[in-house]
């Protein structure tokens, strides 16, 4: 069984560390395969959360274990893309400090707005946001949903405050409640909050419509050209893993998420299970966001 309290650990159990709070990204993806990938691996999956610099302190964390295997950081855009591009000394490197194991998805975000917020499209949203400041919830100082913001403004021309929170149900509460205007976000947990009536879609940030949300438009339908971003999450180890053990792990990621119930989940959550990926597409895909996230990283320096 999956647990968070270190009393529960065993020398037999992988350690499954997370960065950030329930209901972001890493966090939810975690719960959901830990227990499929207790199956697959025949042995215990602890969740070993350290929350704190936006990922940073997880990371330090695998950085400080031994590369045997049992050891595993959930990792994503902004972690290992945009952290090391931002910081004024890069905390670690996101290619050459770790080792690739598996990428467990990718997902554009979703634009939602207060319910009481009198806009339903984006070219209402940037009306209002030239007649006062809007307020955008961001879910880490340096991640995705504060990078789709401060694009968004840049591109809107508009002076947006990036309200940044340490919990992502916190962000949600205050989006609920009117305190704060807007968030990009992601799916898995802002698609409930739609069909509750707690916030209201009005935009997706990927390239195509969100099959789970085919009503909302693209940022690009909506007169904003250029802008995509994509959030992914995906699993590291430490530096010096040994080729094998990396593909044996990578295997057994892909074998959970291969599974009716991961399926399950993965329709339930609003994602495409086709975009997981082995250890070499891994470390293909995350050099290649290393490049194209340095020239538009610094953005986020600004707090």
């Amino acid at each position: 069984m999956t647990s968070s309290n270190p009393a529960d650990r065993n020398e037999d159990a992988v350690r499954l560390i997370i960065g950030f709070s329930p209901r972001s990204a890493s966090d939810t993806m975690a719960s959901a395969l830990a227990p499929e990938l207790e199956k697959a691996l025949d042995r215990p999956v602890v969740l070993d959360r350290h929350m704190g610099e936006d990922g940073v302190v997880a990371a330090r964390a695998l950085m400080d274990a031994p590369p045997d295997g049992r050891h595993l950081l959930i990792v994503t855009l902004g972690t290992h893309a945009l952290n090391p591009a931002v910081a004024a000394v890069p905390p670690y490197d996101p290619v050459a400090d770790f080792t690739p194991v598996a990428l467990l998805m990718r997902t554009p975000l979703v634009l939602g707005v207060a319910p009481t917020l009198p806009v339903s499209s984006v070219a209402e949203l940037v009306a209002l946001g030239r007649s006062r400041r809007l307020a955008f919830g961001c879910s880490a100082a340096i991640g995705a949903p504060r990078l789709a913001a401060e694009l968004f403004g840049r591109d809107a021309g508009l002076d947006l405050h990036a309200a940044v929170y340490a919990r992502t149900e916190d962000l949600y509460a205050d989006l609920a409640a009117g305190r704060i205007d807007a968030s990009f976000n992601n799916p898995m947990t802002m698609l409930p909050l739609f069909r509750e009536g707690r916030a209201r879609g009005i935009a997706t940030t990927g390239p195509a419509r969100l099959p789970a949300a085919p009503s909302l438009p693209t940022m690009a339908e909506c007169g904003f050209a250029d802008f995509a971003v994509e959030n992914w999450v995906g699993i590291v180890g430490p530096k010096g893993l040994p080729p094998a053990r990396a593909q044996a792990l990578s295997e057994a990621i892909r074998a959970a998420l291969g599974t009716p119930s991961m399926a399950r989940t993965f329709g339930r959550l609003g994602l495409d299970a086709s975009s997981s990926a082995g250890a070499a597409e891994f470390a293909a895909y995350l050099r290649d966001q290393v490049a194209r996230w340095a020239p538009v990283a610094p953005v986020l320096r600004a707090a």
